[in-house]
């Protein structure tokens, strides 16, 4: 049944969301919905989080998790074909050099070699599960501006696959190490506040639909055409995380 739907969700500057807007809203119009946005521009981590919480954003796409399965409606497909678990790293371009000899997880360990990440992130509880060095910050954009001052305490900023090139082309002292890629068996899903499970319903059979048509594989390819060009995930060594769920 066709629905009128008012989404709320984040957006950012960097053009982060502009994928998952894509998706969801093609998919839900090519399944016979109406489709309205209110945006929220540039929240803070933690605020965007309780606006979540208490409703005021309806729709978050979110690193899957047994604990966010349990607080949210998850709509339970994958978003990225697992691009999100390939994280790539951004650091200071001076220390390139120091990244060069790494081949495995031991090494980061044993030169004490600290991500950024942020505080509350699925991705933090990866590297402390593989006892990696880890920072966190609830403002987790201040860690690109302590990577290009070279600030002791993070070395790098592990960057999804689907966002790092943009965040490289606007900081001139970072740069994208090279050769490293760490794989961990995690990706995007939509999240739907508790509130409102129809929602979840319309959600799910559109991009159920947007799957096995293949839509979302073109969408893939559109959208990360040049990062595949550049960040050439077939050429790079492969650090293997476990997940602690």
């Amino acid at each position: 049944m066709a629905a009128k739907i008012k989404l709320r969700m984040p957006i950012y500057e960097n053009g982060q969301h502009e994928y998952f807007f894509n998706i969801l809203t093609t998919a839900l119009k090519m399944d016979g919905h109406e489709v309205e946005i209110e945006k929220f521009p540039n929240l803070p981590h933690l605020r965007e989080r309780s606006m979540f919480d208490r409703g005021q954003i309806n729709v978050l796409w979110l690193i899957s998790s047994e604990e966010r399965d349990n607080k949210y409606l998850s709509t339970h497909v994958p978003l990225t074909n697992g691009l999100i678990g390939h994280r790539i790293m951004l650091v200071n371009r001076n220390q390139l050099n120091t990244f060069s000899r790494i081949k495995s997880a031991q090494q980061l360990r044993t030169l004490k070699l600290t991500a950024g990440l942020g505080t509350q992130w699925f991705d933090a509880d990866i590297w402390k599960f593989n006892d990696l060095p880890v920072l966190e910050l609830a403002n987790w954009r201040l860690f690109y501006g302590m990577l290009e001052r070279g600030d002791r305490g993070v070395d790098y900023f592990p960057r999804g696959f689907t966002e790092i090139l943009e965040e490289a082309d606007s900081y001139r002292q970072l740069a994208i190490e090279p050769h490293l890629m760490f794989v961990y068996d995690r990706d995007f899903v939509f999240y739907v506040t508790p509130s409102e499970p129809n929602l979840a319903e319309f959600i799910t059979s559109a991009l159920t639909k947007a799957k096995d048509s293949g839509l979302m594989d073109r969408l893939i390819k559109k959208h990360w055409a040049r990062t595949f060009e550049v960040i050439k995930p077939e050429s790079r060594t492969i650090i293997r995380l476990s997940t602690p769920d």
